[in-house]
């Protein structure tokens, strides 16, 4: 009888052995795949997080252009240079005389009118 189960010894582990390699290729198997995965996931991660840091950095650099562009304009309308304030208050001075030289003639204007619709109103524009 003992030679019958030494067949059947061996034979059980020779399954157990082959069970086992099994196991552990499967084992490797899903290490395998979970360090693709995990690369894959941090690969894409690492793209994603450079993609918005470059869009945040353009996005900031075109905001610092737009303030300091921005600054420089308020500051050149704050502080007129030399050449541009003479022309500037020479047509400044020019447009509030031509506006006033303007009123005053509308007030003229409508002042003769008032004048002659008086004067017809009353009959002393007649001419006799």
């Amino acid at each position: 009888m003992s030679t019958n189960q030494s067949p059947a010894v061996e034979s059980a582990k020779n399954t157990a052995n082959t069970a086992g390699e099994h196991v552990a290729d499967a084992a490797k198997a899903t290490r395998d795949y979970v360090a693709d995965a995990a690369n894959g996931t941090t690969n894409t991660v690492q793209q994603k997080k450079e993609e918005a840091s470059g869009v945040l950095a353009g996005t900031a650099q075109t905001a610092r252009e737009h303030v300091a562009n921005a600054a420089d304009s308020v500051s050149k309308a704050a502080k007129p240079e030399k050449e541009e304030t003479p022309g500037f208050l020479e047509k400044t001075g020019t447009t509030v005389k031509n506006t006033a030289l303007g009123a005053v003639d509308t007030v003229t204007k409508t002042a003769q009118g008032a004048v002659e619709t008086v004067k017809n109103t009353i009959g002393m524009n007649d001419k006799k």
